[in-house]
């Protein structure tokens, strides 16, 4: 007899939101943590865009605040604005929110295990054990982060990689909310440098970079002004896309940043990890309904299906973009002033679904006329997932 249907390793926003929907259809789910407080530290820049709203996972009180554009910045400081005419992403407060999908699960009959650290999971037998304990179920969904034990006992061929993301909570002069300012620092290729409104006195200042964390601490302490005052520093990985990466074995799967499922361009993982909740929701119940265990190889394959060319595409981006050099950022830029392109990323920009703009930009020509030093069949190739 096993002590759950279900086990939920990592009580994250996306570990949570799994273990709410299958609580919700009736199984007995456990879910383990090793944190004693949900949400904190914080290790989120927090920015998401309103395609949120489709996965019905968001109350308003956990927004921060609403942002319309982005202030987009070259290295020589050249900038172009970008903007819709309705509200494009929400700040959110992200402890908050971390901790009202936690709750909504133990609401729904989910048994917590907060501060009771996982130890391993046996694949084999479908077991976890803690310091004290072992719990078996039917099914265990890890989502426990980037440096997941888990995701390397399925893949012992693959070398996990990840950015590193530093970010500071800071006060700040009265300041205007709605957009987001976005700079180029060459160190910091692909990665890049944020400021995220959060209120008229407050903001988030952060980077994501392959680079040093000396270096790249420097940097963000460049960007913080005289006048403000750095209230909270954070810092984490954001785990890297990588498209051999197997997500199910026997009876365990991965999902979220376990799984790496997160955005490439930007490390963002939250809608994402919502909807490949959904898609793992739907086909463990099938698998339990049915005992039989292929449909979590359809997960899989269901995963892939829907991201697997978005994902390659923004990888390509950002394999072009970290051998561009500052004077091409800056070359680029003026281009992008020159042409107006401006009006077509605004037009058709999305946060999530970056291979439509790309596509414009090629099809216009456009794209071409931008860096001409990098290879025109290379850029017609960047959404291409082979």
């Amino acid at each position: 007899m096993t002590d759950y249907d279900i086990i939920v390793v990592g009580a994250g926003p996306i570990g949570s939101t799994y273990a709410y929907k299958m609580a919700k259809q009736g199984y007995n789910v456990g879910l383990f943590d090793m944190k004693n407080r949900i949400g904190q530290p914080l290790q989120c820049a927090g920015l998401v865009s309103t395609n949120i709203c489709d996965t019905k996972n968001l109350p308003k009180e956990c927004i921060d605040n609403e942002v319309k554009g982005a202030n987009l910045y070259a290295p020589d400081k050249t900038s172009i604005q970008v903007e819709k005419d309705k509200t494009v992403a929400y700040v959110l407060d992200r402890v908050m929110y971390d901790k009202y999908l936690f709750d909504r699960a133990i609401n729904e009959g989910v048994t917590p295990h907060l501060g009771e650290r996982v130890l391993d999971v046996d694949i084999e037998n479908t077991v976890i054990k803690s310091i004290e304990n072992k719990y078996s179920s039917n099914i265990i969904v890890v989502s426990s982060g980037p440096t997941c034990h888990t995701s390397k006992k399925m893949n012992p061929n693959i070398e996990d990689k990840h950015f590193m993301g530093l970010q500071y909570t800071v006060r700040t002069e009265n300041q205007d909310t709605n957009y987001v300012n976005l700079s180029i620092k060459q160190p910091l290729l692909p990665g890049f440098l944020w400021e995220i409104p959060t209120s008229p006195f407050t903001k988030r200042v952060g980077l994501f970079t392959n680079g040093s964390y000396k270096e790249s601490e420097q940097i963000l302490k460049m960007q913080i002004k005289p006048t403000d005052t750095i209230i909270e520093k954070h810092n984490g990985l954001i785990p890297r896309y990588n498209p051999n990466k197997k997500i199910v074995e026997n009876n365990t799967i991965l999902l979220g940043d376990a799984a790496g499922q997160v955005k490439p361009t930007t490390g963002g993982g939250l809608i994402s990890g919502f909807n490949c909740a959904e898609i793992a929701s739907i086909n463990t119940n099938k698998m339990l309904e049915e005992q039989d265990n292929t449909y979590l190889l359809n997960y899989q394959e269901e995963y892939r299906k829907r991201y697997a060319n978005e994902f390659k595409a923004q990888q390509n981006v950002q394999n072009i973009i970290k051998d561009m050099t500052e004077d091409d950022f800056n070359y680029m830029f003026k281009q992008l002033k020159k042409y107006d392109v401006d009006r077509i990323i605004s037009q058709y920009g999305d946060m999530d679904n970056q291979t439509p703009l790309l596509k414009q930009l090629v099809k216009t020509g456009t794209i071409f006329k931008l860096v001409p030093k990098i290879g025109v069949r290379r850029l017609k190739n960047i959404w291409k997932s082979r």
